[in-house]
């Protein structure tokens, strides 16, 4: 609601409809004097009030939509992509903070340090922050503050820098006015670890203070903790679980799983731990080790129990529940935890995306893509979720839908390229969506790039597999599926790899996988 409150401003919605209102006023006051003095009945001054009334929707709706700018009248959408109304909210990018450690090897701790100062600007009202994405981007690079500013269409930069030695940390941050390339705010912190939640505070409150801001009462507790070795466990974790990749999955659930083990209730490290198990025991567990695929489950279940202790009921604890059921496989109970989650929260864009992994594995497959394309609409950012929805519309012949998801899945994938060239994981997913838009050779391009990248990555090898199933290369398709994931279930309902079904080696590759479970 209170974003809504800032739209209707930024729009000028209210300033309209007030104006509007003081505007038939004194229009309804000058006929009632003058009507009658010109011989007109009462019933032109109930005309004149009634086309008023008529006109007061059609003005807010009509400042809704357009905007007055000095290249004339113009759409709102238009207008906040090219950054041209002048009433805007506060606008901030955070600049990732480099390590400047003599040993260079806190990177990840960094990186968490970043997207917690990310997480803790993004729930100030009235405050529009560059999204994480675009931001990283820049990640280790010599920038202009001033193009940056331009590209990301902020007004203020934050940057800094972190130096971390045994249990001491030195963290310097700076806040920048880009039109004038002048610093509104700077300070240096050196202190011990412990004070780093002190430290995000103290930043966090002079960015409110300089852009005369309030914080609201939507505070983020991500960093519910007071323990600093847990914290540092955590900021670790993030920056292992946001690359992706199976060794890094399992090294985020590792880390997540040290700082719960310093602090139990650390709700947070309890989340992310619950899906990194449910992602590597869903699609990256190899071989037949019975064993430590139950490790896999009793680290999700924990998971999930430590959640229902400590916020029971609450959508974050049916979330984990639901990666706790997809780690053991139990499909149809993830699908009604996932369910339950978005009645309880309908913003959470995992929620959908997991909600359409578990209807997938069911071979529930319109109301997967429904789900896909539900988390397609919540998260901007994610290119993943509509390049799924395009496989499954593509398999139930829905044309007109896999071409959109697809046209999507590839402006994102192409926005983020155009920053991270080296992420293999949208060259994969968008050689997909490329091939359902007749682009053959750049489709061809991207997954042969990809597969350069990272031969031996499980989720590269399937990807690859059902960009080659689709274009009938048939045995290449079965050399990349050898060896890759190791969900039965998504193989088997997976319509990319339909030219597979029937020859020998695809059932092979599917006699090597476990059944699903009796429910």
């Amino acid at each position: 609601m209170r974003n809504f409150l800032l739209e209707l401003k930024n729009r000028k919605v209210i300033k309209v409809g007030i104006a509007y209102l003081l505007g038939a006023w004194l229009v309804l006051q000058l006929a009632d004097v003058v009507f009658p003095a010109i011989g007109l009945s009462d019933k032109a001054v109930t005309l004149v009030f009634g086309i008023l009334a008529v006109g007061f929707p059609l003005a807010l709706i009509l400042s809704w939509v357009f905007d007055v700018t000095s290249a004339g009248i113009k759409r709102s959408e238009d207008i906040e992509e090219t950054g041209e109304r002048s009433d805007r909210s506060p606008s901030i990018a955070v600049i990732p903070f480099p390590d400047v450690s003599a040993e260079q090897d806190q990177e990840h701790f960094c990186d968490g340090l970043t997207e917690e100062l990310l997480n803790v600007l993004t729930c100030i009202p009235g405050l529009r922050v560059a999204s994480r994405t675009s931001t990283f981007s820049l990640k280790g690079k010599q920038v202009d503050l001033k193009e940056v500013a331009k590209k990301f269409d902020v007004e203020h930069i934050l940057e800094g820098s972190v130096r971390k030695s045994g249990n001491r940390i030195r963290v310097t941050a700076q806040l920048i006015e880009a039109a004038t390339d002048s610093h509104v705010w700077s300070e240096n912190y050196d202190r011990e670890l412990d004070d780093i939640f002190a430290i995000q505070d103290d930043i966090a409150a002079c960015i409110l203070e300089k852009l005369k801001l309030e914080l609201g009462p939507a505070r983020a507790a991500d960093a519910s903790t007071k323990n600093a070795k847990a914290y540092e466990y955590f900021l670790r974790g993030r920056g292992y679980a946001l690359a992706r990749g199976d060794h890094d999955v399992d090294l985020a659930a590792t880390m997540f799983e040290k700082a719960v083990a310093i602090d139990p209730d650390f709700v947070s490290s309890w989340i992310l731990l619950a899906e990194m198990c449910a992602v590597y025991a869903m699609f990256y567990e190899r071989g037949d080790s019975r064993q430590r695929n139950n490790e896999w489950q009793d680290r999700s279940r924990q998971a999930s129990d430590a959640l229902s202790r400590l916020l029971p009921e609450k959508a974050e604890s049916f979330l984990a529940s639901g990666y706790s059921h997809l780690t053991c496989d139990d499909f149809d109970a993830a699908a009604r935890d996932f369910e339950k989650t978005i009645q309880l929260d309908p913003t959470i864009a995992t929620a959908h995306n997991h909600l359409g992994r578990a209807l997938l594995h069911l071979g529930k497959l319109e109301a997967a893509a429904r789900s896909f394309a539900q988390a397609t609409a919540l998260d901007e950012e994610d290119f993943e979720s509509p390049f799924l929805a395009t496989s499954i519309y593509e398999g139930l012949g829905d044309d007109d839908n896999a071409k959109r998801h697809a046209r999507i899945g590839l402006e994102r994938a192409e926005r983020t390229l155009a920053d991270y060239p080296d992420n293999q994981r949208a060259y994969y997913l968008g050689s997909g969506g490329l091939a359902t838009l007749g682009e053959k050779a750049r489709a061809n391009e991207w997954i042969e790039r990809a597969l350069e990248m990272n031969p031996d990555d499980l989720g590269t090898r399937y990807n690859a597999a059902c960009f080659y199933a689709m274009q009938g290369d048939i045995e290449k398709a079965l050399d990349c599926l050898e060896n890759s994931i190791t969900s039965r279930a998504w193989i088997e309902n997976d319509a990319d790899l339909n030219a597979l079904h029937g020859h020998p080696r695809y059932q092979a590759v599917l006699d090597a996988l476990p059944d699903l479970p009796a429910t």
